[in-house]
């Protein structure tokens, strides 16, 4: 198909991921070193559920999708620590993509990445202020945590090949813009809530006509 022809029939793929069931809410994690710092206790991030059963920090991605050329890597991603919980929590990019590691707490971090179990990078950041580039050169699920005893914090980042991503909003609301006409397969994704299972993850199919938006909508159990 002509790449503007293309273009101009590209589609979009929305919806919302609702929790199958009745939410229940993970109580706060206890925080026993540098409590001047982190506070005494921090928010369990692993499963945030809106009122209406919305999922926060789902990532929504086609499966599988090959490309004519690499993606644009995505701009400004970065993690911060700060009130020591990495900041965002989940969030997806592009190969290729500069993720600046930052350090917004005046306690000894360190940043420690891995893909199925193997380090892919793991960086001490014992200042305030301090800033760390590193480029994410292959697609898959980084885990991000701390080993300088904060064992709480904990973060996660998809790396895709493509453009065709997206994590959820507050309300478990996600849009995927520009996406070529075809058949897919959409996967859902969220981390496993007690950080050591197998990720939560959904497959099902969809169609993009470039005609009108494509509704996607889905729930997950816990």
């Amino acid at each position: 198909m002509n790449l503007v022809f293309a273009l101009l029939l590209a589609g979009k793929v929305f919806g919302t991921v609702r929790l199958e069931g009745v939410p229940t809410k993970p109580s706060p994690v206890k925080i026993v070193k540098d409590v001047a710092a982190c506070g005494q206790e921090a928010a369990n991030e692993a499963l945030l559920v809106g009122p209406e059963r919305g999922i926060a920090n789902v990532v929504v991605a086609l499966k599988g999708v090959k490309v004519d050329k690499a993606p644009a890597p995505t701009a400004q991603a970065a993690v911060d620590q700060v009130g020591c919980r990495y900041t965002p929590h989940v969030q997806a990019v592009t190969v290729g993509t500069v993720l600046n590691l930052l350090n917004n707490d005046a306690v000894l971090h360190n940043v420690h990445g891995t893909a199925q179990s193997a380090t892919v990078f793991n960086v001490a950041m014992p200042f305030k202020g301090q800033k760390l580039p590193t480029v994410l050169k292959r697609p898959g699920v980084l885990k991000l945590r701390c080993d300088a005893g904060h064992t709480w914090m904990s973060a996660y980042v998809l790396v895709f090949e493509h453009p065709y991503f997206a994590v959820t909003d507050k309300k478990g609301a996600f849009s995927i813009p520009d996406v070529p006409p075809g058949k897919y397969t959409l996967e859902y994704w969220h981390e496993p809530v007690d950080g050591k299972s197998p990720a939560v993850t959904k497959n099902v199919p969809v169609e993009v006509t470039g005609v009108q938006p494509t509704s996607a909508d889905a729930t997950l159990p816990f």
